[in-house]
């Protein structure tokens, strides 16, 4: 008997230890997406220190930690779970609508990388001739709190 729960509890371990495995390091994340600040605009484009578009920023950053992503910046209002601004935390998909005022539909996306009592920061790739491809943007003293839609989470 003794040797059965013996090899029970080692296997409840390893099970264990294998969920623990595929937990995402965030920092990595954000490392990772930093490390493409400066790369150029380019519409339909997703090619790491090449250029990018802002779906195709926010889909190399998260398919190469295995979280579902998309190239279209419209599909990310339907993809992980709905949470609110207040509650957004880093890792999280930002959601914006495009340029055109009043609009409502999705045109642009991009990454929570910072949250904390002194703000919220995030990574995207923009075409705005202000701050031109991947760049770093302060939420609440940019205009895009103008154009906010959502923000959803991606990682559990």
């Amino acid at each position: 008997m003794k040797t059965i729960t013996i090899f029970f509890l080692s296997f409840l371990s390893l099970s264990s230890f294998a969920q623990d495995s595929t937990v995402i390091n965030l920092d990595s994340l954000v490392q990772l997406a930093k490390s493409q600040v400066g790369v150029t605009y380019k519409w339909g484009t997703s090619n790491a220190n090449v250029s990018f578009d802002c779906s195709g920023f926010t889909s190399y950053v998260y398919s190469s930690f295995d979280v579902k992503s998309s190239r279209s910046s419209k599909a990310y209002g339907t993809l992980g779970e709905k949470v609110t601004l207040e509650e957004c935390q880093v890792g999280d998909c930002i959601i914006f609508s495009g340029t055109q005022a009043g609009s409502t539909t999705i045109g642009h996306v991009g990454i929570v990388i910072e949250k904390n009592d002194e703000g919220l920061k995030f990574i995207h790739c923009s075409s705005s001739k202000k701050h031109y491809g991947v760049t770093i943007t302060d939420y609440y003293t940019s205009n895009y709190t103008k154009r906010f839609l959502q923000v959803r989470r991606l990682i559990k």
